[in-house]
């Protein structure tokens, strides 16, 4: 066994011999991951899409419209702007998406859905329904201690470069702390751990 491969988390010994909790951690999201990777797969396949054309279209059923172009798009999925105009071009087939130019930048358009589009996005965007029951299930404290240290996960990876900006509370020019508490300085009020935002509408990337 090298080196390597004695540190990677998907090394049961690893995990285990001694008892590795960060390592299993990791894992576990894995595991997650994989989960979403087949519902998603699961109903791309039922509505005829791929999981990206899907993606694309419940991104769309749910954000504002200026936010739907190809460059944005791109950077949500982590994906060349090239992927991105092909699986648009295919929902443009399949009428479920049509382009709106802009009148300030004939250069510049956004993309909204049709009206097949939007009935195809609510049905489909319920994909990741199994997983509502288990997570419902949790203690109150254990689910709010969860959702604080995803988001936390999430933040460390968007600053070391590994994702893109989030629209969340911490990546947000809005948002402060003092001790123990969190802060929206565009609400101007103080933020409870449940009221902290992984996609907020009115977000505003901050300048690091």
């Amino acid at each position: 066994m090298t080196a390597d491969s004695a540190a990677s988390p998907f090394d049961p010994h690893r995990q285990n011999h001694p008892p590795d909790l960060d390592h299993k951690i990791v894992a576990s999201l894995e595991r997650l991951s994989g989960v979403f990777r087949h519902l998603l797969w699961q109903e791309a396949t039922h509505s005829g899409l791929s999981p990206l054309q899907l993606q694309v279209v419940v991104f769309l059923r749910f954000h504002a419209p200026g936010q739907g172009t190809v460059s944005n798009l791109a950077r949500e999925y982590q994906v060349s702007r090239a992927t991105i105009s092909d699986a648009v071009k295919t929902l443009a087939q399949k009428a479920l998406v049509s382009r709106h130019t802009d009148p300030a930048d004939l250069r510049s358009h956004s993309l909204q859905l049709t009206p097949a589009g939007e009935q195809l996005a609510d049905q489909a965007s319920r994909f990741a329904a199994p997983l509502n029951s288990p997570v419902a299930g949790l203690p109150a404290r254990q689910k709010l201690g969860l959702y604080v240290s995803l988001l936390t996960m999430l933040h460390e990876l968007q600053q070391a470069g590994t994702i893109p900006v989030q629209r969340m509370c911490f990546s947000c020019r809005y948002y402060g702390r003092s001790p123990g508490q969190h802060f929206c300085h565009l609400l101007n009020i103080p933020l409870e751990g449940s009221q902290l935002r992984i996609d907020c509408p009115e977000h505003d990337a901050a300048l690091w």
